[in-house]
């Protein structure tokens, strides 16, 4: 079955809610909380662009103070089981070729950026 590139895809408005309802989601999952803005883009024919504005999660906040090491540790655990989890989810939910989940995160400003590369021309 041939997929929409992109681009034609996140045209459709219907189709960023529902790509902002599984971020969103899984956001809640690990952190319990959801996100206080979210820009969806196209960066290409086959990636997408999640530009998120986060609420800082207490307990994180909590251990940088005292157990930096600690709370890199958790930091880098939490990316790498949202990235997971995401890939999942737009796997399942809205049939993506998710190949890979890029994710960084700037705690000065709350700003995160995720990028999700599909194989949508060849799926």
């Amino acid at each position: 079955m041939k997929f929409l590139s992109i681009v034609v895809l996140l045209s459709s408005n219907e189709i960023k809610k529902k790509l902002s309802r599984c971020y969103n989601e899984v956001h809640k999952e690990l952190y319990g909380v959801g996100v206080t803005q979210l820009k969806i883009d196209a960066v290409n024919e086959t990636m997408i662009m999640f530009l998120v504005k986060h609420q800082r999660v207490t307990a994180l906040r909590a251990l940088e103070e005292h157990y930096p090491e600690l709370k890199q540790s958790v930091d880098a655990a939490l990316h790498q089981e949202f990235k997971r989890r995401i890939q999942k989810k737009l796997s399942e939910e809205m049939n993506l070729p998710v190949t890979g989940v890029l994710r960084d995160y700037d705690p000065q400003t709350a700003w995160a950026c995720t990028l999700v590369i599909t194989d949508a021309e060849n799926g």
